[in-house]
């Protein structure tokens, strides 16, 4: 479910992106940013699946599933939590970070620089 949660949330970003993009520079720009997008995505979710196999073993696992418990909380995190929903979290925060650099910086302010240094 959380997987699941995560592919949504990226889709929804990609919509988000090609919107605000197609309206800033035109249809061309907001398909580059989803390919740009994509490609992000199946890069780091490759390079956070390696990390994720480096820090955590598949005996790590089998011992933490099979370990005894009465905890509701537990039971269900050990049905969501495995190593590719570890990597897809690991790859969701890298990505917030990454694209609030790339996407959020407003193209407005350059334009206003610009015109304020051609007017003096």
């Amino acid at each position: 479910m959380v997987a699941v949660f995560i592919f949504c949330l990226h889709i929804i970003v990609a919509v988000v992106v090609f919107i605000r993009e197609k309206r800033n520079g035109g249809l061309s720009e907001g398909i580059l940013a989803v390919a740009f997008m994509g490609i992000i995505f199946a890069v780091g979710w490759t390079i956070s699946t390696m990390l994720t196999n480096l820090l955590f073993t598949p005996e790590a696992f089998v011992k933490w599933y099979y370990a005894p418990t009465d905890s509701l909380l537990l039971k269900v995190l050990r049905q969501e939590l495995n190593q590719d929903t570890i990597s897809l979290l690991i790859l969701t925060l890298g990505e917030v970070g990454f694209y609030y650099l790339f996407f959020g910086k407003s193209k407005e302010p350059e334009k206003d620089a610009k015109s304020e240094g051609q007017a003096k």
